[in-house]
């Protein structure tokens, strides 16, 4: 099965169709060395000029963030997980979302799991001299290409005590 997809290396987004079979995205991309667009168009991220070619092979480790779309795989297979809000610094991209861990897991101890991409949900991303942010559903992450990451703690919107005194 093909799919489009958008992926992003450290100078340019890659456009293209990929041959997925009848896995999920996450699982091909962390089993494949190399993914090969079909009629793949690359735009540069500084000035944004295009390059169009029939088939194009990437180093999976290249790329540093994929949208996902379409197929998501079987949802039998998806297991119960604690979310957790990380802001993270991937090559020149900012993204901030959640990472998400068994319930018995570390804090975010799914940045040192096995899969070479994360999947971080509610996304969103821009590059960091940009302020134009983009939002995902999903998103993989290269977990080789994070420099750093920090939780993020969600405050209520709104405050109300919990201890008041009567009032006479």
């Amino acid at each position: 099965m093909r799919e489009s997809l958008v992926a992003y290396a450290e100078d340019c987004v890659v456009r293209g169709e990929v041959d997925l079979d009848e896995g999920r995205l996450s699982d091909v991309v962390n089993e494949r060395d190399f993914l090969t667009f079909l009629g793949a168009t690359l735009e540069a991220l500084d000035d944004g000029h295009e390059v169009k070619v029939d088939e194009l092979e990437v180093e999976r480790r290249d790329l540093h963030l994929i949208e996902v779309r379409g197929h998501r795989g079987d949802p039998q297979r998806r297991l119960r997980t604690v979310e957790e809000r990380v802001m993270l610094e991937v090559g020149p991209f900012i993204v901030t979302g959640n990472v998400h861990r068994p319930p018995y897991a570390q804090p975010m101890a799914s940045l040192s799991g096995w899969a070479k991409f994360l999947p971080v949900t509610d996304a969103t991303f821009r590059l960091r001299r940009d302020a134009d942010e983009r939002r995902e559903e999903v998103l993989l992450v290269n977990r080789e290409r994070i420099s750093k990451s920090e939780p993020i703690h969600h405050l209520p919107d709104r405050w109300e005590p919990t201890d008041v005194a009567a009032q006479p």
